[in-house]
């Protein structure tokens, strides 16, 4: 019984090491989402500046 015990307890604490870092991975793949968004948005809005000066010729 006390090597279930064992073994209930490695599997749990790989688990949360696992579950710890996708937690992680996850954390940095949200960061890297918003930064490309801000990236994206500035380049819109820098292209749209350059389409309005365009028509004002």
């Amino acid at each position: 019984m006390d090597n279930l015990k064992v073994e209930a307890n490695d599997v749990i604490t790989e688990y949360r090491t696992k579950n710890s870092q996708l937690e992680f991975d996850n954390t940095v793949l949200r960061l890297q989402v918003k930064k490309l968004q801000s990236k994206i948005s500035e380049l819109t809005a820098s292209k749209k500046n350059d389409v309005k000066k365009a028509n004002k010729k």
